[in-house]
């Protein structure tokens, strides 16, 4: 549900001095939407707005060249790290055909047409039929295959942290998807980056009428590294069980999260690998995103029963 997009510098110039197209690139690039800015013709972050900011609008006083200026600040906020292979050209449109032919982009947004089946420019973009129409939610089988498709892009391109939430990402069937999804992140990326996958569960109280409770955080991870290719190799997987503490909100919503965004589920991460049985993926908008993400990664806002 998200998309790594080549943008072309002086597309990017030409929307500074518009305000519609201003406006529409906060609102539609970036955190919390489907299409996020490549760091195409950079490795680095901090080179691509060194990059982008020599692009600028001479005068960078003026009103398009102070936008351009916020422009490049919020693009920058999440990009796809792209591990560029070295230029043969300076030439923008000529290295972008290069690099998607090695390594294909989602989308590339050039000035005018070049000559690559993924490309549209200003013109073409609002065609009822182009490529840069994504949706922000989806339905899907309950199957393995059909939540990945969902999730695909946004595991593929991180390189720091996937976080998976799920309130019983302990049960069978929710192991079986997260090994299926670390199997399947390796081909076709970007970088030889390997994010941290980090899975929050629920405790569950067994009891008389409850039946058994949730299993500890260590069996639960060990589940899950049995089941990957190769033993999951240098692969960095931590496992938490949560409960919810006095004061804290509620644990119940389950989503997966990487710095580029988050999808929200209704069943979670417990496929039945029926294909009868469908369920809705949403894209979260930015402040939702955040608020996860606050709560599970940066403040842990639940007390944690087990860690492994």
């Amino acid at each position: 549900m998200i998309y790594e997009y080549a943008l072309e510098p002086t597309v990017l110039a030409a929307w500074a001095s518009n305000d519609r197209d201003y406006a529409e690139f906060l609102r539609e690039y970036g955190l919390g939407t489907p299409r996020l800015v490549s760091t195409f013709p950079k490795k680095k972050v901090s080179k691509l707005r060194s990059y982008l900011l020599q692009h600028s609008p001479q005068d960078t006083q003026s009103l398009s060249g102070r936008r351009y200026i916020e422009m490049v600040t919020k693009l920058i906020e999440s990009v796809v790290i792209r591990d560029v292979a070295d230029l043969q050209t300076s030439v923008w449109s000529e290295a972008v055909v290069s690099e998607d032919n090695r390594a294909p982009f989602g989308v590339i947004l050039s000035s005018v047409a070049i000559c690559a089946e993924n490309n549209i420019t200003p013109n073409s973009m609002y065609l009822p039929d182009s490529i840069w129409n994504h949706a922000y939610q989806s339905n899907m089988q309950r199957t393995n295959a059909g939540l990945f498709s969902m999730i695909g892009n946004l595991v593929r391109l991180s390189t720091k942290h996937i976080v998976i939430i799920d309130p019983f990402g302990w049960s069978d069937e929710a192991i079986g998807f997260v090994r299926y999804m670390i199997n399947s992140i390796h081909p076709n990326r970007l970088t030889g980056e390997i994010p941290k996958i980090t899975l929050f569960y629920k405790e569950k109280r067994g009891g008389k009428n409850a039946g058994s409770g949730s299993p500890a955080a260590d069996h639960v991870k060990d589940r899950i590294m049995q089941g990957l290719d190769g033993g999951g190799g240098d692969l960095k997987v931590e496992v938490l069980e949560l409960r919810e503490a006095a004061g804290s909100d509620v644990f119940h919503n389950r989503c997966i999260l990487t710095e580029h965004g988050g999808v929200l589920t209704g069943h979670g991460i417990g496929v039945s690998n029926n294909e009868l049985h469908t369920d809705e993926a949403i894209l979260m908008r930015e402040k939702i995103y955040q608020k996860k993400w606050l709560q599970f990664v940066e403040e842990k806002c639940f007390e944690v029963v087990s860690k492994a």
